[in-house]
């Protein structure tokens, strides 16, 4: 069964992630951890926030995998 990532927990991962890296490293974590298509642009914060609204709407990839490996450091 595929779950996607919850509204409230997108939220708080995009903001812990927008403050702990730079664009560059954004881009690189979310492409570790296999968030589908090219980095959004915007601000980090905006950037992190679409990435995983994108996530949960690719049918081929599981989001909540994606979530553990953005989160397992």
């Amino acid at each position: 069964m595929r779950r996607i990532i919850p509204s409230p927990v997108i939220s708080v991962c995009a903001e812990i992630a927008s403050q702990r890296e730079t664009h560059a490293t954004l881009d690189s974590l979310f492409m570790y951890a296999g968030a589908p298509g090219e980095p959004p642009g915007g601000s980090k914060p905006a950037k992190a926030l679409e990435w995983l609204r994108i996530t949960n709407k690719d049918e081929s990839i599981k989001p909540l995998d994606v979530l553990g490996r953005l989160i397992e450091n």
